[in-house]
């Protein structure tokens, strides 16, 4: 009987819809030279032993490194290091230059700044497929307070980040709780008078952000996958707080936004129109304020490449995360 095939791509969707932390995993070839790569494909395996595991894939140019290793690492990445995941999963260039990190007691590269570090000597290596298991005991470890880098359904999250906006929307009276709608490279716009700005809701003492922004999709009859937080902001002019969440639509219809009624059921002009924008034009519009320009001019610069941050800070000054 021969196994059922699977779309490839299809299947890694599915396993990634499984949030887990972000690792790179490092060790020194045989002629000292550090070799590294990120993985999410890290599990505690036992505790007496204390082992663990990784999986390394055939096809990483480093394979036979680790596939004869004797001693490894295995780094936990903070939620401020994602350029340090993005380095070890693509950069062609020497990865270490680019990155503080030491050798440790046992000759395992580490790199500075995470949240934990587990240093192996390799225990077992089962072949698996298109990967191996690589079984580390651990030889020592240390961790710092802090929270790790999340990653599920190809884009990295925060918790830290994450549990601010739950924050804010609990202190808050009431937080403005947008969604950027994207279906197959276009965004969901409302447009009125000429000026755009996105499907928004307000919550209440009894509402959380996430539960506003959900009840705003299937009120208005919207199928989309609810994201992670992409903006996090204050107007200290008006005292209104915002979030806006990133969210993905089955399809480009837009369900009950029309043309008579703006997102909190308030009569508008005729003029208005809620249709979709394909990425590169949303640098083209013309927007209800700076700070959504400002918002939607990144969120379309950083979807050329998948990774996106998370703005924290006022409507005219923050930092990306």
């Amino acid at each position: 009987m021969t196994n059922k095939q699977f779309d490839p791509k299809a299947l890694r969707a599915a396993f990634g819809s499984y949030m887990t932390g972000v690792t790179v995993i490092t060790t020194m070839s045989a002629e000292g030279t550090p070799i590294g790569f990120t993985a999410n494909s890290f599990t505690s395996v036992s505790l007496e032993p204390a082992l663990l595991s990784v999986c390394p894939a055939k096809s990483l140019s480093s394979f036979d490194v680790f596939a004869n290793c004797e001693r490894f690492a295995v780094n936990i990445l903070s939620e401020d290091q994602q350029h340090i995941s993005n380095i070890f999963a693509g950069s062609k260039e020497d990865r270490f230059s680019q990155v503080d990190w030491h050798t440790d007691e046992h000759g395992n590269p580490v790199l500075d700044g995470v949240l934990t570090h587990f240093s192996c000597k390799t225990h077992n290596n089962i072949d698996a497929g298109d990967h191996i298991i690589l079984i580390g005991e651990v030889l020592d470890f240390a961790t710092r307070e802090g929270l790790g880098l999340g990653y599920a359904s190809g884009g990295y999250f925060s918790l830290g980040l994450e549990r601010e906006a739950a924050e804010m929307s609990a202190q808050q009276q009431q937080v403005h709780v947008g969604v950027i709608i994207e279906h197959q490279g276009k965004v969901l716009l409302c447009t009125e008078n000429g000026k755009s700005s996105l499907p928004y809701t307000l919550t209440d003492d009894n509402t959380s952000a996430v539960e506003a922004v959900t009840a705003l999709l299937a009120d208005n009859k919207i199928h989309a996958k609810l994201g992670a937080v992409f903006s996090i902001y204050d107007n200290p002019k008006n005292n209104n707080s915002y979030i806006f969440y990133r969210a993905f639509a089955d399809s480009e219809d837009i369900g009950n936004f029309n043309n008579t009624t703006d997102n909190l059921n308030n009569p508008v002009d005729s003029s208005s129109l809620t249709h979709y924008v394909a990425l590169d034009q949303l640098s083209a519009q013309t927007y209800t304020t700076p700070a959504l320009a400002s918002m939607m001019i990144r969120y379309a610069a950083e979807s050329k490449n998948g990774m996106y941050g998370v703005y924290v800070g006022h409507n005219d000054s923050g930092k990306v995360h």
